[in-house]
């Protein structure tokens, strides 16, 4: 499958290439802003928080997804380790996620694409389950089994009839919220997440 590589992404998302052999990473794209490449959301006590990384602006304002450097000259990462601890402190599988967190985050990746990958491995880990992950060489523009700029942002999951949402026990509110961040599924439920991801399919 080819997709572009996202952060700390979505149950759709994650739902969608988990259940694939191999994933071929589209990283010579020009690289589009406010989209889920460098944003994530989960869920805290006043309802569904943003995490934004911030990156280096490209000299001409366009740069390839595979060259774009993250600005440490902002304090992103106490904020993401902050916000992630108050919403997740108490779920149950907290303490053996966040070190992995705490060591991905301190290893100060330069590159953004760098820092996507590490967290997907470590999501594959937690699943037990790990697709074969390769980028492209050159821009790819319609390959076979393509859903590269499908999962957007700025459009609600249940217009592209892929994410089935199953409400599963979450750490804030009465109401489940769909389609957070898969930290938020795996603080909650460790390796059973991958029985909900496979549900949450629309196969």
């Amino acid at each position: 499958m080819h997709i572009d590589i996202q952060y700390l992404p979505s149950l759709e998302y994650c739902a969608l290439i988990f259940a694939e052999p191999q994933i071929e990473f589209e990283v010579f794209e020009n690289f589009p802003k406010q989209t889920y490449r460098n944003r994530s959301y989960i869920l805290g006590a006043n309802g569904v928080e943003l995490l934004s990384i911030p990156i280096i602006q490209g000299a001409s304002g366009k740069q390839l997804t595979k060259d774009v450097q993250i600005d440490y000259s902002q304090d992103w990462i106490r904020k993401h380790k902050g916000a992630i601890q108050a919403s997740y402190g108490k779920a149950p599988f907290f303490e053996h996620v966040e070190p992995f967190i705490d060591q991905i985050f301190a290893k100060k990746s330069k590159f953004l694409v760098d820092l996507n990958i590490q967290f997907l491995n470590t999501i594959a880990r937690f699943l037990q389950k790990k697709p074969q992950f390769s980028f492209t060489e050159s821009f790819n523009e319609a390959p076979e089994n393509s859903f590269w700029n499908v999962i957007d942002s700025k459009k609600e999951y249940s217009s592209r009839n892929i994410y089935v949402p199953v409400a599963y026990r979450q750490c804030f509110g009465t109401e489940f919220v769909a389609n957070l961040s898969v930290l938020d599924l795996i603080m909650n439920y460790g390796i059973e997440s991958r029985e909900i991801l496979q549900k949450s399919l629309n196969k």
